[in-house]
Order: structure tokens, then C-alpha cells, then sequence
């Protein structure tokens, strides 16, 4: 009985050994690939290299050996290719339309941008009067050809201008003109409203017409009246209804379209959104001046609509892998962390300058301040609690911001407010600095002393 058992036991053993063997010729490194496949049969880490340069794709950080990062590179697996300017999954070497603006490269004047043009009418003067009132009612008016692209007027109504006087307007007007086109004109018509009809006023250097015409040079970016004065009274005729307009005209992108491409959980994340680029010049000319810690949430901007659709984006993404509320705010988190680190005194020439979430997305970089406030600001929009976490010793003479989010589910560093009461709520560590972190993990800091102060 008992050598019976040795013997099965001997061929169990014979057996498992035979299989093992069998199994190593045909997968030497047990890594799931047949050796026939395996560009690196022994070692069970590698087992592609597809750029043929003796490092495994796993281990290469540029695996089509372009001279681009796999991080950087929108297609690493091909050296023909490597950026995709308006994400539509084409190379841009490939790509014949490049901004997607519905022009072919070949004719386009910016291939990488969709052109527009601004019109800023800064003042204008009623050189001839033609009554003894003080003002008159004045409008006027920019077409295309037959086509009335823009009435300027004060809110639905002329504009009371008084004579003979230089009186600033804020009329501006955002146009996008087609950008396989050299020269583009345009024609200012402008109005003294009388009581019973309109009389065009003269704003043309020309003695047979009393309306401007513009014509832009796209490609130069200059337009014929380099002086930038719409001005009837240099025209050679002795009629009494001159005026002047002053005008500038500038190029710019129609919408900054900015691409974003991030990795979590091992799976490649990209979108790309077009952001209106007066809401980035207005963010610009804000304050960001800090004169208190809590002053940092001055810049949580929960309210703004583009900031409400990229949050949108984000969380349908995130739906669509039915993450749960903590994976959802670990996305949320590795999305503001792909974002560049960088220092104030490089990037905007001052010590300390905090941005708005849109110029941080615009911008595609900032600091632990500026990535902490998009961070707030994106899963507020989703209520979910929020702080900010301002850490002033966090290294010898370097302090740090981070974000404090209350979500289910979470663990680790953790700060409580309100301990031991009914409104009690535990604020979990979030990094924005750098990829890889996940809520309730902290950096090698000195955190024993934090301030915390809540967005809402």
C-alpha cells in the first residue's frame, strides 16, 4: 500500500515535471507568449520591441524610436507620426486639415490654427456740427460685401456723442474669416440719427464714397489704413458731415483648441476643447494678488461655463467605466496631475502668481497653487466637499498646496474639521502635482502643520 502511494505520488511529480517542461519550450519566461512570438523568450517583463533597438517596449520610453517620449508621442508605436494637432485620430503628417478648420493644409495660411479677426473700435469724434445740441445720436455699422456683419450701438441704442470731441467706445467684434484667403475687405458705414431719417456721416479718405473700406492682409496681418483712423476730413471735399473712427484690427486663433492625453489605471485618456479665447483674456486681466491664505480661493471659479462642460467631459468619461465615486475623483485627479508643473518666476516673470482654472487649462501648466484651484474647482461642479490644503513648512523654506476632497471609500492622510460634531467632515490628501498619486497619499512632506479652508 504504502509503495503504491510512492509510486503514484512519483508519477504525479514525473508528470508535473514533464508538463513544466513541455511548458518552458514553449514559453520559456511563463510570460503567456509562445517563444516563437517572444522578441525576449527569458525575461517575463518583455515581450515586444517594436522599434528593434534591443529594449523592450515595457522598459523603452520611446518605442518607435522618433525621438519622442511615448508620454508625449500620440502615436508611439509609429515613427511616422507623433502629434495630432486637432485630436481627430490622424497624424498631423497625414492629416490634411490640421485645426480642422475645413481647409486643406496645402492652401491654409495656418495650418495648425483657425484665423479670426478682431475689430476694436476705440473712440470716435464728429469733426463737423450740425446743430447746437450738445450730443448727437450716433451708430454704425461693418459689412462683407452686401452682408451686415455687426450693428455697434450702446446697448440697443445710438450711442449720445458730443461734437467735436474725442468720446471712447467699447464696441468689439470677433469675426472668422476663411483661412485660405489672402485679402479680406470690409466696409464701415457710420450715422448721425436724425428725427425723422439717418444721415451718413463721411469717415472715408475718399471723395466718392462716405463709407470706409477695409482690406486686410491675412498673411501679413496689415490692412490699408495703417494708421488705424477712419477719417472723412482727409478727403478733398468741402462737405460738413466728417467724422472719425479709430480702429485697430488684430489676428487672432478663433478659440485656443488645446488637447489633453493622460493615463489611469493603465488605459490611455484624450479629448480636446476649444475655449473661447475672451474668457482667458478676461481671467488674464483679473486680480492675482494673494494678500491672505484664504485669498488662494479666489480662484476656484465653479461657476464658469467652460470649466462646467470640461467637468462634463470628464465625468462622462469616467461614467462610461462606472467608476465609482472614489475612482471618479482619482480620474478627476489624474487629469489635473498630466498637466505641466511649473514655477511662477518662469512662466509668468513673478514670484507668486496664481492662475484661474481656464488659464490653467489654456495654459496647459502651472503650480501647486494653480493645479490645487482646478482641481477644487472641477469636483465642486460635481458637489463634492472641497478645500484647500496650504502646508507653509512642507519643505525647508518651501511651502505647498493640495487639495482636501470628501469622498466614500477613501483612506489614508486625512484631515478632520469639526471633529466630534454633527457638521464633522474628513478632508483626504490629494497630490496635483505629479502623476501617479491617488487620494489620501501624501509626498515626503512635513504636513504637521496645515491650514485648511473649505470652497464652500
Amino acid at each position: 500500500m504504502k509503495s503504491s502511494v510512492k509510486l503514484s505520488s512519483i508519477l504525479v511529480v514525473g508528470l508535473l515535471v514533464g508538463a513544466l517542461l513541455n511548458q518552458m519550450l514553449y514559453d520559456a519566461d511563463l510570460d503567456g507568449i509562445p517563444n516563437a512570438e517572444d522578441a525576449f523568450p527569458r525575461d517575463s517583463s518583455e515581450w515586444n520591441d517594436n522599434d528593434s533597438d534591443g529594449i523592450g517596449d515595457n522598459s523603452d520610453i520611446d518605442d518607435d524610436n522618433d525621438g519622442f517620449n511615448d508620454s508625449e508621442d500620440f502615436f508611439p508605436f509609429d515613427p511616422q507620426e507623433s502629434a495630432d494637432n486637432d485630436l481627430d485620430g490622424i497624424g498631423d503628417n497625414l492629416d490634411p486639415d490640421d485645426d480642422n478648420d475645413g481647409f486643406n493644409d496645402s492652401e491654409d495660411l495656418d495650418p495648425y490654427n483657425d484665423l479670426a479677426l478682431k475689430f476694436s473700435f476705440k473712440s470716435v469724434e464728429l469733426i463737423d456740427k450740425q446743430n447746437n445740441r450738445q450730443t448727437a445720436p450716433f451708430l454704425f455699422f461693418l459689412y462683407e460685401d452686401n452682408e451686415q456683419l455687426k450693428r455697434f450701438d450702446n446697448a440697443g441704442n445710438p450711442w449720445q456723442v458730443p461734437w467735436q470731441e474725442s468720446f471712447n467706445l467699447t464696441a468689439e467684434f470677433e469675426y472668422n474669416v476663411p483661412d485660405n484667403q489672402t485679402f479680406h475687405e470690409f466696409r464701415v458705414v457710420a450715422y448721425f440719427l436724425k428725427f425723422r431719417n439717418s444721415e451718413e456721416l463721411d469717415i472715408s479718405s475718399s471723395n466718392s464714397s462716405y463709407s470706409e473700406t477695409i482690406t486686410f492682409d491675412l498673411e501679413n496681418k496689415t490692412w490699408n489704413n495703417s494708421n488705424g483712423t477712419l477719417d472723412g476730413s482727409f478727403d478733398d471735399s468741402n462737405d460738413s458731415d466728417d467724422a472719425s473712427l479709430i480702429l485697430e484690427i488684430e489676428v487672432f486663433n478663433f478659440g485656443y483648441l488645446k488637447s489633453f492625453k493622460w493615463t489611469f489605471q493603465m488605459i490611455e485618456y484624450q479629448f480636446s476643447y476649444t475655449f473661447d479665447p475672451a474668457r482667458y483674456s478676461y481671467y488674464v486681466s483679473q486680480t492675482h494678488e494673494i494678500r491672505d491664505y484664504r485669498d488662494y480661493l479666489n480662484f476656484v471659479t465653479t461657476s464658469d461655463s467652460e470649466l462646467i462642460e470640461v467637468a462634463g467631459i470628464l465625468n462622462n468619461m469616467s461614467s462610461k467605466e462606472n467608476f465609482s465615486p472614489l475612482n471618479k475623483i482619482n480620474f478627476f485627479l489624474s487629469f489635473t496631475q498630466s498637466l505641466k508643473y511649473s514655477e511662477d518666476n518662469v512662466t509668468a516673470g513673478v514670484g507668486e502668481y496664481p492662475r484661474y482654472p481656464i488659464e490653467t487649462l489654456i495654459d496647459q501648466t502651472g503650480d501647486c497653487e494653480d493645479t490645487s484651484a482646478l482641481l477644487i474647482s472641477l469636483v465642486e461642479i460635481l458637489e463634492y466637499n472641497a478645500s484647500i490644503i496650504l502646508i507653509p513648512e512642507a519643505w525647508d523654506g518651501y511651502g505647498h498646496a493640495a487639495v482636501g476632497i470628501d469622498v466614500t471609500g477613501a483612506e489614508g492622510v486625512h484631515y478632520v474639521l469639526n471633529e466630534g460634531e454633527s457638521d464633522e467632515i474628513s478632508y483626504y490628501y490629494a497630490e496635483t502635482t505629479a502623476p501617479g498619486w491617488r487620494l489620501g497619499e501624501m509626498p515626503d512632506l512635513d504636513s504637521s502643520s496645515a491650514y485648511i479652508y473649505e470652497a464652500k
